[in-house]
């Protein structure tokens, strides 16, 4: 089993904060926690975990349980996230190649 990293007091209060505000807007929005754990296709204790802050949640399924209280992640709308995401992408093609690392090309013939 993999070892935990610790994790730094600051990246702790992140997760404490970011824990509080998606189970505020989940009370604000009346959904009991096995509505939530439902539309995310995760046990009730789940979403426990992340009401908690616990770091041991995949950050993908926390993302989501966000968005789907209302949590704007990045952006307020997707537009605003997609020219975020065009800017990104352009900033990291400015890097040298030696930052960027080599293109791997995948083999997805199964």
């Amino acid at each position: 089993m993999a070892k935990l990293l610790s994790l730094s007091t600051r990246t702790q209060t992140v997760l404490q904060v970011f824990a509080g505000m998606i189970r505020a807007a989940r009370l604000e929005r009346k959904m009991p926690q096995q509505d939530l754990a439902e539309r995310l296709g995760v046990s009730r204790q789940t979403i426990s975990a992340i009401e908690k802050g616990d770091a041991k949640v995949a950050i993908g399924t926390v993302f989501e349980a966000a968005a789907i209280v209302g949590i704007p992640l990045l952006a307020e709308s997707s537009r605003d996230l997609q020219r975020l995401s065009t800017t990104v992408a352009g900033l990291t093609s400015l890097l040298p190649e030696r930052a960027r690392g080599p293109q791997v090309e995948l083999d997805d013939d199964f």
